[in-house]
């Protein structure tokens, strides 16, 4: 009987030796494989449309600094930084500009997206992408950031301008748009759809396929990290490329939260891009499902057990990222303030939102605070000093 136990308890520590030593080499090769693959080639040309309050400003920042780092030309109009506003995006728009017989690199300002022209423009079919929000979330950012834009509609609060759809439906000026460019319905007025079906539910559906087919990857806003995971896929990008700061985010005293009833009736009147939403929601589900399989492998099921903590190769990236960026915040960022507290290249043209204040000690840390109108002034000198050097 001893020599039974002595020899069970020597197979039983074989086979937990075993189980280590197999445990370790699955944990190695579980985590080599979320190494960036470095066979394929980055990304350098793209377009990216830039949807009014859907995080963009967040992603603009990403794809200046990468346009920064690797000398690209981003296409600027003459002035400003709007490509188009009321009409779709005409190539043409740029014959007036000193740089337009340059190689653009990245299409990425505010825009009416026109695929075909941009195509047109960057010369060669590229990578397209977009990023969409809640409808309801859109509104109210937009409500918020831009006091013209409460007093266009004459209300005094966003509750106010709730009570008005609710009772009003009817008004002129609740279809009408601030500025000829921004109002109800934004996103689809971005991605270029006519006003003239965001009440029929069968037209949009086609031009949302339509959509579904021009764009490789439309991401979530509040699907923030995950996006980028699959941008990352999408550019061949590694987690370097897309570590940020949150840009543009509202003041908290700046927002009123609403209730059911009000989210509702601003559901109800923005159904376009809810439509919108919706389907791209569920596309974005899928998109991350066949992103997971792409990379999936043996260790993967393995890990699906809980063993190794939590599956899928998207979420694990998402974590990455988001340990990155809270890496990058206590390194760079002294405090957030005000944007009326700040000035130079970090000021952006609202004061209604929150910056930050930069430690500039850490090379590059101003990069990833920069605003747009900081970065567009760089890439404009860029181009002229390219379209003017002698041939």
């Amino acid at each position: 009987m001893y020599r039974f136990s002595v020899l069970l308890n020597r197979r039983f520590s074989k086979w937990c030796i075993a189980a280590i030593c197999i445990s370790l080499f699955v944990t190695c090769i579980h985590w080599m494989t979320l190494k960036p693959q470095r066979n394929l080639t980055p990304a350098r040309k793209f377009a990216f449309m830039k949807n009014h309050k859907c995080g963009s400003s967040t992603i603009e920042n990403i794809i200046f600094r990468y346009a920064h780092k690797h000398d690209l030309n981003v296409v600027l109009p003459e002035s400003g930084n709007y490509l188009s506003k009321t009409a779709l995006f005409d190539h043409r728009t740029l014959n007036n500009t000193k740089w337009r017989n340059l190689p653009f690199d990245i299409f990425s300002l505010h825009n009416r997206w026109n695929r075909e022209e941009v195509m047109i423009l960057l010369n060669e079919q590229v990578p397209t992408f977009t990023i969409v929000r809640d409808p309801v979330e859109v509104f109210v950012s937009m409500f918020h950031y831009q006091d013209k834009f409460r007093e266009f509609y004459g209300v005094k609060d966003i509750h106010e301008m709730v009570e008005k759809i609710k009772t009003q439906p009817s008004l002129p000026v609740l279809n009408k748009r601030w500025l000829n460019y921004v109002g109800r319905n934004q996103m689809a007025w971005d991605m270029g759809l006519s006003p003239n079906i965001f009440d029929d539910e069968e037209a949009m559906k086609r031009e949302i396929e339509r959509l579904d087919r021009e764009f490789d990857l439309v991401m979530m806003a509040h699907r923030m990290d995950e996006s980028l995971v699959l941008l990352m896929d999408l550019l061949n990008w590694s987690v370097k490329d897309v570590i940020h700061l949150d840009l543009n985010r509202r003041k908290p005293d700046k927002s009123s939260p609403l209730n059911g009833r009000e989210r509702d009736v601003l559901a109800d009147w923005l159904a376009a891009d809810v439509q919108i939403f919706r389907y791209f929601s569920r596309r974005f589900d899928e998109r991350v499902a066949a992103i997971n399989q792409k990379h999936s492998n043996f260790f993967d099921w393995i890990a699906q057990s809980g063993f190794y903590g939590q599956f899928g190769h998207v979420r694990q990236h998402a974590q990455l990222l988001k340990s990155a960026n809270n890496e990058l915040y206590d390194l760079c960022v002294l405090q957030e303030v005000g944007n009326e507290k700040l000035s130079g290249v970090f000021k952006e043209t609202s004061n209604n939102i929150i910056g930050y204040v930069i430690n500039e000690e850490h090379k590059g840390c101003s990069l990833f605070a920069m605003s747009e109108p900081a970065f567009l002034n760089i890439f404009q000198k860029r181009l002229l000093s390219k379209a003017l050097k002698p041939t």
